[in-house]
């Protein structure tokens, strides 16, 4: 068990819960924060003006998307980890027309179904087949990609979401899930200007306290709890030492929650944390995918160099 990631734990929402509030700090899964709800208020987040991440990802997406398509070849498939309505897997679909499969995976049935719909209604051409689960745990695509060429795809700095250590855990990982001579397009956030990541990731009363605070619902109407989100505050603040952002929920006055039959004491500005955001160089990444076995092939920022997306491979030869 990961016991200080639990994004990584392979438990259920009540035991993951459970565990991860006897943590110090206090932690959720982030993971969890992507029930069907939750799936949906984050669409608001990446509309919101000072998140510029997505904006940045989509800029490299619309500019590279050909040069990703000529990486992977004809005939291949894509598939996308943590799809959710997959509108940027857009920009790469349209610049690959000889893609033979879109494979999204996403944790939110709701979503994934809606989502893979679209697509298949606006690239008819496209086969499309969506899998529903949890891209932390052990999944087999071998069935559905055959032995086409694969580019797996990750975007959204989910991979910036783990702890370094576990990042190349996972991108290790990734060798086996997607197959010997395959390619992995990983978002990945960039060290920056502190105040444009602490604007980022603090809203009051705006998207990211929506989203975040949901979790609270998600407690309440599934684990049988009774908490109040007018009892937290949403807050984020970057780490310079570790170069992270650290966001949680604070409670506002002493709170108590009995989980799977465990107590657990939430004390009043102590917080919970539900995301580390690491932020990384060209080069720190680059060897940390080193690390994990995976070779860098390009690696593109945008204009204002606040974002990047890495291009993998673990082929042989390119």
């Amino acid at each position: 068990m990961f016991d200080a990631e639990p994004n990584l734990a392979d438990l259920d929402f009540a035991a993951s819960v459970a565990h991860s509030l006897s943590l110090r700090p206090r932690r959720l899964a982030s993971k969890w924060l992507y029930d069907d709800a939750g799936a949906a208020l984050f669409e608001g987040i990446v509309a919101s003006d000072n998140y510029y991440g997505a904006r940045a990802e989509l800029e490299i997406l619309r500019t590279h998307g050909p040069d990703i398509a000529r990486a992977l070849g004809a005939g291949g498939s894509l598939v996308e980890l943590g799809s959710g309505a997959s509108v940027k897997v857009r920009h790469l679909l349209d610049a690959m027309p000889d893609l033979t499969r879109y494979v999204p995976v996403d944790i939110s049935q709701a979503q994934l179904v809606e989502s893979a719909a679209a697509i298949r209604r606006d690239y008819p051409h496209l086969e499309v087949a969506p899998i529903s689960a949890d891209f932390t745990r052990d999944f087999d695509l071998s069935e559905v990609v055959g032995d086409s060429p694969v580019l797996g795809f990750f975007p959204g700095s989910t991979l910036c979401n783990l702890l370094p250590q576990n990042s190349e855990a996972f991108l290790r990982r990734m060798h086996a899930l997607l197959g010997r001579d395959s390619l992995f397009l990983a978002g990945v956030d960039l060290q920056k200007d502190p105040d444009i990541l602490r604007r980022a990731y603090n809203d009051p009363g705006g998207a990211i306290w929506d989203f975040n605070l949901n979790i609270v619902d998600r407690i309440n109407r599934e684990l049988g709890a009774d908490l109040d989100k007018a009892d937290f505050r949403h807050e984020a603040i970057y780490n310079t030492e570790a170069h992270r952002i650290e966001a949680g929920i604070y409670p506002l006055r002493d709170l108590s929650l009995t989980i799977a039959g465990q107590s657990f004491d939430l004390p009043a500005g102590q917080p919970i944390v539900l995301e580390y955001s690491h932020k990384y160089t060209l080069d720190s990444f680059a060897a940390l995918a080193a690390r994990a076995g995976w070779r860098t092939l390009e690696a593109w920022t945008d204009s204002e160099s606040l974002y990047s997306v890495h291009l993998l491979t673990n082929r042989t030869s390119a």
